[in-house]
């Protein structure tokens, strides 16, 4: 009786396990009370190392039904490699587009890919940020606007 008890509590373990494995795994779970800075960091740091699905969650695309991780990790695994990033200071808030926040950063990319020009090329741009359900989001730029 008691080893048959105790196989009980082995299955029950091991389903706990299993189903918080996959929990961890399959759902990217962001801190709660991050703040701008924080984000930002974050979400540059997936993107350096090529962790797509991760930065999705930092997308404010990501909100939109239909958008899900895989699209965006196999879309962006075709952009380009982002070699380092430097945090250069916050605007203000709500002074960017869509009411966005600015960061000031230099990126280094490979990009544009030039033959004749060999070796990294760093720029100072700037990022746009906006809070939504008190979560940070990175704008995307594109042809026809932010989003």
């Amino acid at each position: 009786m008691s080893n048959m008890r105790f196989s009980h509590i082995k299955k029950g373990i091991f389903c706990f396990l299993v189903f918080f494995h996959l929990i961890s795994c399959h759902a990217p779970l962001r801190p709660a009370g991050e703040t701008l800075k924080q984000a930002w960091y974050r979400y540059w740091t997936y993107i350096k190392r090529g962790e797509f699905k991760k930065a999705f969650y930092y997308e404010n695309l990501s909100l939109s039904p239909g958008r899900t991780a895989q699209k965006y990790a196999a879309a962006m695994a075709r952009g380009l490699t982002v070699k380092a990033f430097e945090f250069i200071e916050t605007g203000k808030e709500g002074s960017g587009p869509l009411n966005s926040t600015p960061i000031k950063m230099k990126l280094v990319t490979d990009w544009p890919p030039i033959v004749h020009i060999k070796g990294d090329r760093g720029v100072v741009t700037y990022d746009y940020w906006i809070k939504k359900n008190n979560r940070w989001y990175h704008l995307r730029r594109g042809l026809t606007g932010f989003w």
